[in-house]
């Protein structure tokens, strides 16, 4: 099996060896805002899809005995994983605060189980 560049795979995943491609993924994803749950959904898995990417670069360098590179890996692991939490938790806020939206209970149903 030959590997070809990542430009010819038309991946939409940054590079996980390239540190600029991590630091904007990382950046504008922590910057944004996400207008829908599916869209910050869709975000989070994205990034758990480069962290397992990542995995074998620190697998490697485990195996060399990188410890500038184990570190690096750490590092941007770490973030997205601190920024999947961070959206999560605005997802699961969004949906208490509108769960009149995302229940099949009737309006009349709910302000009685408020009461």
């Amino acid at each position: 099996m030959t590997l070809q560049p990542k430009y010819l795979l038309c991946d939409p995943l940054p590079d996980p060896e390239n540190e600029r491609d991590l630091t904007t993924f990382i950046t504008l994803w922590r910057q944004g805002k996400d207008l829908t749950i599916k869209e910050c959904t869709e975000q989070c898995q994205t990034s758990e899809n480069v962290i397992r990417a990542m995995q074998n670069i620190l697998g490697e360098a485990l195996a060399n005995y990188n410890h500038d590179k184990v570190r690096w890996c750490y590092d941007y692991m770490s973030d997205m994983r601190e920024i999947v939490l961070r959206k999560f938790d605005a997802i699961s806020a969004f949906i208490l605060e509108y769960i009149e939206n995302h229940t099949k209970i009737p309006p009349e149903e709910m302000e009685k189980l408020k009461n």
